[in-house]
């Protein structure tokens, strides 16, 4: 199964196609590029490649934030029509399940904009802690849940204090396709997980 996994919820737009059998995986394209948060062109660049490079996929999974509105916008609706346009089963996964952290668990944060954060806690490849809204100056008391766990963020966060480590990672379309394989397909269109309305519209 040939499966073409899209992440644009951070500043690098992550593109993969990953060919699965019933005992190995082999990567066939790789793209991991910055990219702007109003600019979606280098995502688009990627999506060219792989399609002129390795053709049609069997599955298509998209990472669903959260993260950029506009990042996710358009990796969301690229996978949708193209899963349309190939009668593709499409899957969505949360984005922090694919951050390249250790299987063991990690934090995941990040900036929400409006004075606010956003973290989550993922052990083995699922989240204990869902994304949830919450003040910067609050997140080292629920590290303390599970205080042995890295923090990682696709973005510097100036307001952690600098004792405590966060490392830089983003969500990789290699490890998103990984877990599409695993996952089954849904009649429901994903969704992204927006946790507020873009700061545009908040009164």
């Amino acid at each position: 199964m040939k499966i073409l996994a899209l992440d644009a919820s951070s500043p690098v737009a992550s593109v993969a196609m990953v060919e699965f059998s019933t005992s190995e995986s082999k990567i066939l394209y790789c793209y991991d590029q910055a990219h702007e948060r109003i600019n979606s062109s280098v995502f688009f660049q990627g999506l060219e490649e792989v399609f002129q490079q390795q053709g049609k996929p069997d599955r298509i999974v998209v990472g669903l934030g959260p993260g950029s509105y506009n990042g996710l916008r358009a990796s969301i609706a690229a996978a949708q029509g193209i899963a349309s346009a190939l009668s593709c089963p499409l899957v969505g996964i949360p984005s922090p399940l694919a951050l390249p952290g250790s299987k063991s668990g990690y934090w995941a944060c990040g900036d929400a904009r409006g004075g606010q954060y956003w973290l989550a806690c993922i052990i083995d490849l699922r989240f204990v802690k869902e994304p949830f809204l919450l003040p910067p100056s609050d997140v080292l008391e629920h590290l303390e849940a599970h205080p042995s766990l890295p923090l990682i963020a696709s973005t510097l966060l100036p307001q952690i204090p600098p004792s405590q480590k966060v490392e830089i990672m983003t969500p990789n379309a290699v490890l998103l396709a990984s877990l599409g394989f695993s996952a089954t397909p849904s009649e429901r269109t994903p969704e992204p997980l927006y946790l507020k309305p873009p700061s545009v519209t908040v009164q």
